[in-house]
């Protein structure tokens, strides 16, 4: 039996990268999850956009290696949920970014009441960090000795510390909170605080190819799904969202006949 063009051509090409860099939940599961994690459902909504065009395939691996990969001219992928203040310069300038496909927030999170009009108020108090995290806002501090840090391998081993008192405070993604507070057993109640001015961080695909069509139609398949409404649903279950898509009550479906008809015109972002 004779295959279609686009089934000849997903054959002959091998698949694409789509690397992603975080290791907690919701992008990943863990333990005894059943989830797939936001990065596998947005990979395989991704594949359904392009429609055989191109064939990626999540590949989970960790910030340095991403940023390398990032550096090659002979790279061709994409690089998930990333902002591009957080991203050396030497990883992003051989590609374009997408459009926006989820806001997310840093916040400071605690388990006793925190006053945080100023940075100042932090003063004095025990950070618990992740190890080889540069804490861009809170470095000066540190390096003074006025905030102390110990760190811990991982987010949930960090909320665990914070709930048995070993750190007064943590700094953690709105996303990643959401997905790794379940995991830790503590008797009392996580509190959340923005930084005095928020950190937003609207994140994006980064999208590397060896050609402006590919990547082209690579970047219209992100633009499709990012208002997608399964996409939509799934950043809902972590109390999510994105920005950028013209009716976000109806979001176009990220089918091929759908995807083809252009991008959306994303609202202005402004950017804390």
């Amino acid at each position: 039996m004779a295959l279609s063009p686009a089934a000849q051509l997903a054959w002959a090409e091998p698949s694409l990268p789509a690397m992603n860099s975080y290791g907690q939940p919701p992008f990943v599961p863990i333990g005894t999850e059943r989830t797939a994690g936001l990065a596998r459902t947005f990979v395989e909504l991704l594949n359904q956009a392009l429609d055989g065009r191109k064939k990626l395939h999540l590949d989970n691996v960790p910030r340095r290696r991403l940023e390398l990969a990032l550096s090659d001219r002979a790279f061709s992928g994409v690089a998930l949920f990333l902002a591009p203040e957080f991203l050396v310069p030497a990883a992003q300038q051989l590609g374009t970014w997408s459009e926006p496909v989820m806001v997310d927030e840093n916040l400071i999170v605690s388990v006793r009441p925190l006053n945080v009009s100023s940075l100042d108020n932090l003063n004095g108090l025990k950070l618990g960090g992740i190890a080889g995290h540069v804490y861009r806002l809170l470095g000066p501090a540190i390096a003074d000795g006025k905030v102390f840090r110990e760190d811990a391998q991982d987010h949930i081993s960090n909320l665990g510390k914070l709930c048995l008192g070993r750190v007064d405070f943590v700094v953690i993604s709105k996303s990643e909170l959401a997905g790794t507070r379940s995991h830790v057993s503590c008797p009392v109640s996580f509190r959340s605080t923005s930084f005095p001015e928020p950190q937003v961080v609207v994140r994006r695909v980064l999208v590397q190819m060896l050609n402006d069509d590919s990547s082209k139609e690579v970047l219209d398949a992100v633009a499709a799904v990012a208002c997608s409404q399964p996409w939509i649903q799934a950043l809902a279950q972590y109390g999510l969202s994105t920005v950028g898509c013209r009716n976000t009550e109806r979001p176009p479906d990220p089918s091929p006949e759908k995807g083809r008809k252009g991008r959306p015109h994303p609202k202005q972002v402004k950017r804390s």
